[in-house]
């Protein structure tokens, strides 16, 4: 990811920041991997501090992550504000569903996925904390599904306008990738978390020329993928090379918009591959 020197010093300052209220924040991971980028800015997010919150809604501006966790938590514990909850049950909610969070990232947004997660992060917690762990997942469900759908629904309302990627492209050799990248020969293991993702697409009654176009982005995604061995690590640095591609915003922030839909079906595969 190229940055300006204005943006390394916004993430210089917040890792500065951050690193006196939740501990220490290493930028180049923030940059690479979106799952620790998210679980940092979760964390510096619902801090009590003005400040890093205020920092960290800026470095999410430029990083352009879907802090779908921290929005959820924001609400119930305004929720909770509003029924009297005293500071206690605050901090020890926040607490915990900053740890749930971390194992909701990229999870697909139904009840067995939640199911899953606060079932992994029970079995991290002491035995006096279930009972109290169980129940606040019980309650936070519907904050976390609510804002599941939100984001959901806002990503897939995203189109490109007719002939705005041939008008975009930053060269001939970026069109001849579009215009070649279906012909392109992909294993069963590669295809099978797209045909996971078009899937749930269709179950959206999205357009077909919409999917068609998500699908030709998930592809490039894919290849450039085959060609970095690091994991997860990689995601990042992938839709940042896929999105060197091209000129226009508008376009860079509907490839982000893509990555972000695709990920969870992603992280599938290499869990299972």
């Amino acid at each position: 990811m190229n940055l300006s020197n204005e943006k390394l010093m916004l993430l210089s300052k917040f890792a500065s920041k951050a690193k006196k209220h939740i501990g220490l924040v290493k930028l180049e991971r923030v940059l690479t991997n979106p799952h620790y980028a998210s679980n940092i800015l979760t964390k510096a997010g619902l801090s009590d501090n003005q400040e890093l919150t205020q920092l960290t809604k800026m470095v999410n501006s430029e990083l352009n992550l879907n802090l779908i966790e921290m929005n959820a938590i924001e609400h119930y514990v305004a929720a909770l504000s509003e029924k009297g909850a005293n500071r206690d049950t605050i901090w020890e909610s926040k607490y915990f569903l900053i740890v749930l969070a971390d194992y909701l990232y990229g999870v697909h947004a139904d009840g067995a996925s939640y199911r899953r997660a606060v079932e992994t992060m029970l079995l991290h917690a002491d035995t006096e904390e279930q009972t109290f762990c169980i129940k606040l997942a019980r309650d936070f469900y519907p904050f976390w599904i609510s804002e599941c759908r939100l984001a959901f629904g806002a990503n897939h309302q995203a189109a490109l306008k007719p002939n705005q990627l041939e008008n975009d492209v930053i060269n001939a050799t970026s069109l001849e990738l579009w215009n070649t990248i279906e012909s392109e020969f992909f294993s069963d293991i590669e295809s099978q978390p797209l045909h996971l993702y078009v899937e749930s697409l269709r179950q959206t009654d999205m357009l077909s020329e919409h999917i068609n176009t998500r699908q030709k982005f998930v592809l490039m995604l894919i290849k450039v993928l085959r060609e970095d061995k690091n994991g997860k690590q990689a995601y990042r640095k992938a839709v940042d090379k896929i999105q060197s591609l091209f000129i226009s915003q508008d376009l860079k922030e509907f490839i982000s918009i893509v990555s972000r839909e695709f990920y969870s079906f992603w992280t599938g595969s290499l869990s299972t591959g």
